[in-house]
């Protein structure tokens, strides 16, 4: 029995960390300076904003991929990126980033949110009206 309880805690914690110990290091959030959308759009139809995000803080990052998840008033975002320099030897006065486009549909009329995460935590919102 405490046997299995012993396997039942460490599975536990493992699933509580998130598997951080198995990230890769390299990986990590990228910082959204903006995010550019109309102000106000109709319900049921189809839009497009993009997100302008800083990769890294050298020449060595690239976009790794894109969580998001969306619902019929929100689209939230976490845009991750890579460092693949070799022995940290980048250009450090170069800031890579990227414009990345997505398509969202509010379903009805309110308020839409579009949510981008930041590595420290916090968020940058940008809030639409849907109108009927």
């Amino acid at each position: 029995m405490r046997y299995v309880t012993r396997v039942l805690l460490l599975a536990a914690i493992l699933v509580v960390a998130g598997c951080s110990l198995f990230r890769n290091p390299r990986v990590r959030i990228a910082y959204i300076l903006s995010i550019s959308a109309p102000d106000t759009v109709r319900a049921d139809s189809a839009f497009t904003f993009t997100v302008d995000a800083e990769l890294g803080h050298h020449s060595d990052f690239t976009l790794d991929h894109v969580d998001t998840d969306r619902s019929d008033s929100r689209f939230a975002l976490r845009i991750w990126s890579r460092d693949i320099s070799r022995q940290g030897y980048a250009v450090l006065w170069y800031c890579p980033d990227t414009n990345l486009t997505f398509e969202a549909r509010p379903a009805e009329p309110g308020i839409f949110r579009i949510i981008a995460h930041q590595p420290d935590g916090s968020t940058r919102e940008k809030t639409i009206t849907v109108l009927p």
